[in-house]
């Protein structure tokens, strides 16, 4: 069926177009998909492999030795997902700049949002843990764009949905329990449009997922556009189309992508990074300010990095000599590396943002309590 892209750009410009991200996504430049890159670097396949008892072939659930040894199994899964992946990251470079408002993921890394961050768009991310309560989104949807991983994340062991009966635990959870985030929930739901992309549609728990998410439901106000899939057999693709409304498109994931970002791009609609310049361009001047009372305002506006350069500027010796300035200028320099290490972590995607908004409010707050001792400082004789 040929592709409405003036419907697709619409839902996206009107906030009310969800995307979700599956394996298949992260296929390789020779064919491999992500599940079989995942099985050969663990080696699960060995039948005298440590850990791992059996793997599955048609659902990609282990079955492990022990139950001790899920952890070590999961600690070689960190390294394979902290692994380059250039396929996908090309793709999600271009789905980085179109502005949708949900993004949901069927894998457990931070990929996605890893080039979000590198391409400065303000996100909040969260994930599935079906053993634990909702976690509270920080703001709401409508004003900062949710990552949002549906089985778990691969830095939180007990949320990874691994074998059969973490599956079946899952769907309990899911289905008696309620605990996905009520807000993202509505989002979901006041969707107008889903796009799918790399969704392994051939496995038999997917149709049970996607009425997690209540795309399932008959005479719904929502169209469901998904790109070709590989390796579909015609009678699940019926299924798919009769019973879920799928319209799947014929070009693949890598041109479906492309074109998408085109036709955004020619309406105006990609966003801009702030920290894009042209390759001629001199980069913008930080913006120092003198007092700590100029400074006090930066932070008011959220511009903690400015405010701790300045800080330090007006703590150097050439600026101040006053001796009770040189103890502050040592806290400021430590706080300033605190807030480097904090940015190195969102931006190698090891924090969630619960994690990151309780680290940058104790800086801000560490901060605002540095200057008011300046102040003191200032007034003491020389």
């Amino acid at each position: 069926m040929q592709t409405d892209w003036n419907f697709i750009t619409d839902t996206i410009r009107r906030r009310k177009c969800v995307l979700i991200i599956g394996p298949q996504v992260y296929t390789d430049a020779e064919g491999t998909p992500l599940e079989e890159a995942l099985c050969r670097a663990l080696d699960a396949r060995n039948a005298k492999h440590p850990y791992i008892q059996s793997f599955y072939e048609n659902d990609g659930f282990f079955l492990f030795r022990e139950n001790k040894f899920r952890s070590r199994v999961i600690s070689q899964m960190r390294d394979f997902y902290n692994g380059p992946f250039p396929q996908a990251e090309a793709i999600f470079e271009k789905i980085a700049q179109i502005p949708f408002q949900v993004i949901v993921s069927f894998v457990p890394d931070r990929l996605p949002s890893k080039v979000l961050t590198a391409h400065r768009v303000a996100h909040q991310t969260t994930y599935y843990h079906y053993g634990q309560a909702a976690k509270p989104l920080e703001k709401p949807v409508s004003e900062l764009p949710v990552f949002f991983n549906l089985l778990g994340w691969v830095e939180e062991d007990e949320s990874l949905v691994l074998t059969h009966n973490d599956l079946f635990d899952y769907l309990e959870a899911v289905f008696t329990g309620g605990r996905m985030n009520t807000e993202l929930k509505a989002e979901l739901l006041q969707a107008n449009n889903y796009i799918f992309l790399g969704i392994p549609f051939g496995k038999w728990y997917m149709q049970l997922l996607l009425r997690v998410l209540g795309i399932h439901a008959d005479g719904a106000n929502f169209d469901r556009i998904s790109p070709a899939p590989d390796a579909l057999d015609p009678t699940t693709r019926s299924m798919y189309e009769q019973q879920f409304k799928i319209q799947f498109v014929e070009e693949n994931i890598q041109a479906f992508v492309q074109e998408l970002h085109e036709r955004c791009a020619d309406k105006g609609m990609l966003r801009q990074s702030p920290s894009a310049t042209p390759d001629d361009a001199t980069p913008p001047t930080p913006k120092l300010v003198n007092t700590p009372d100029e400074i006090m305002n930066l932070i008011a506006y959220g511009d903690t990095r400015n405010a701790l350069d300045s800080l330090r500027v007006l703590l150097s010796p050439a600026r101040s000599p006053h001796p009770p300035f040189r103890e502050l200028e040592m806290q400021a320099v430590l706080m300033m590396s605190r807030f480097e290490n904090l940015e190195r972590k969102a931006q190698a995607g090891v924090l969630y943002t619960q994690e990151d908004n309780v680290e940058r409010a104790k800086i801000t707050y560490d901060l605002a309590a540095l200057i008011n001792r300046v102040r003191e400082a200032a007034m003491q004789p020389a």
